[in-house]
């Protein structure tokens, strides 16, 4: 079950209280233990998805998905903590059981009892959005826009739905088609764009006349655009540092959109990308050569696949149900993008801030031919960096062990204390997928607990 508790006595607390909520019954901080079992009852509502909770002697204000009555008693276990995040599971509340949930709330919102329907109640509280009967119509319309209801169409649609981009089925279209292309990271986003570009090459010597010569400008144009954007480890650090500066800025958005009526998010990578393919079409036309071939299709979606990120990028940047940013990176050894990683950049807390430079939270997944696949977990919080780690082969683990010394050191003339290295060997996933349930990191009975205290 997921609930978001706040003190009264906290800012939010205030406000909702000066609204009529009433007094705090207790000023002492909220201390709860894993494994600790809560007793409550509801007392009351304050606007939709707001209750006011008897916990411990004290009236806490609740954010939940949940329909609640006043004197519900509720029970609830602390199953992890995490900083100021508590994550719990519903034990019982006024004798339902949690497998009693879905379709309780199915009959309140006068719904029928159908797969589907179920289906989408317990995605709504796995992703933690409110289960109001017109956000649920709005999915329903937009799984039949897509014409899929499986399980990768319900997470497309309630990903389009946190970032805000429903109903448009532009956006939700391209959205859907980065998300897919995301499963095989090792052939996505700009992985896949600098591996694709030198198969041109032969398609543009083909090409004859003033359209031909037009495209093959632009090829060298382009080609020489995403070389730069290629991470070259074997050129130095100050050299990868200015590629992955290049790199990450080019998959963000230079130009706002998504709202009604507004273009959609752009930026000049794509724009010149679209630009180059359309002149190579016409080309091909010039000479009489066959222009729908699988080569310029997948060129085409490309450009959706990055459109699509883009839009993940904008509506994500201070969004209050989203709070990642996520980048391809690819790699060049012996002229060849053999090696490829994600980065994936969080934020510290939700909430609709954006990304705290100071504070925030980064992973980064590489695969190599040599040292397999690596993941770096790391966490900086005011200039503290912790860092753990998964390596497929222990020797990995030990090589950057090694070296860790004098990343502390590099670390600490930036003004930063670098800890430790912590790390294990195993199973390293293939892919940093940016949005919740397709990662696992959720369950169908677990939530955040956010003590605001």
């Amino acid at each position: 079950m997921n609930l978001i508790l706040t003190d009264l006595r906290t800012e939010a607390g205030k406000a909702i209280a000066t609204s009529g909520a009433g007094a705090v019954k207790d000023s002492r901080g909220l201390a709860w233990e894993v494994g600790q079992v809560l007793q409550g009852r509801v007392i009351g509502q304050r606007g939709t998805g707001y209750f006011i909770l008897e916990l411990e002697g004290r009236e806490i204000l609740a954010r939940t998905p949940f329909f609640l009555s006043p004197g519900d008693l509720v029970s609830l276990q602390v199953q992890e903590r995490q900083g100021s995040l508590y994550m719990v599971k519903l034990l019982s509340r006024a004798g339902l059981t949690t497998n009693d949930i879905p379709g309780e709330i199915l009959a309140r919102l006068g719904l029928k009892d159908t797969p589907l329907h179920r289906s989408l109640v317990q995605k709504f509280i796995n992703h933690r959005l409110p289960l109001q009967q017109e956000l649920l119509g709005q999915v329903k319309q937009a799984l039949a826009l897509l014409g899929s209801e499986d399980e990768e169409g319900i997470e497309v649609v309630l990903q389009a739905l946190k970032l805000g981009v429903l109903p448009r089925t532009d956006a939700l279209k391209l959205l859907q088609e980065f998300m897919l292309g995301e499963k095989d990271p090792g052939q996505a986003g700009m992985t896949r764009l600098a591996r694709f570009i030198p198969l041109l090459a032969d398609l543009i010597d083909g090409l004859a006349g003033e359209r031909g010569k037009e495209a093959r400008l632009l090829y060298q144009e382009f080609r020489t655009l995403v070389a730069s954007l290629v991470l070259k480890p074997e050129e130095g650090e100050v050299k990868v540092a200015e590629q992955l500066r290049n790199l990450l800025s080019s998959q963000l958005p230079a130009r706002d959109g998504v709202a009604p009526f507004k273009p959609l998010p752009s930026n000049g990578l794509i724009e010149k990308l679209d630009y180059l393919l359309q002149a190579i079409r016409d080309g091909t036309r010039q000479t009489g050569q066959d222009a729908s071939g699988k080569l310029l299709e997948t060129g085409k979606m490309i450009v959706r696949q990055l459109a699509g990120q883009l839009i993940f990028q904008w509506c994500g940047r201070d969004n209050e149900l989203q709070s990642y940013l996520y980048f391809t990176l690819p790699l060049l050894k012996n002229n060849e993008v053999t090696n490829w990683g994600q980065l994936v950049i969080k934020k510290e807390r939700r909430g609709n801030i954006p990304i705290d430079r100071q504070n925030f939270n980064i992973s980064i997944l590489v695969n190599t031919e040599n040292l397999g696949c690596l993941l770096l977990e790391i966490s900086i919080w005011q200039r503290e960096v912790r860092v753990q780690g998964r390596v497929e082969k222990e020797w990995v683990g030990r090589l950057i062990n090694e070296s860790w010394p004098a990343l502390q050191g590099a670390f600490a003339r930036m003004g930063y204390h670098l800890h430790g290295y912590k790390w294990q060997p195993g199973i390293v996933p293939r892919c940093l997928i940016p949005w919740e349930m397709a990662s696992g990191e959720t369950s169908s009975q677990i939530g955040f607990l956010d003590k605001r205290v």
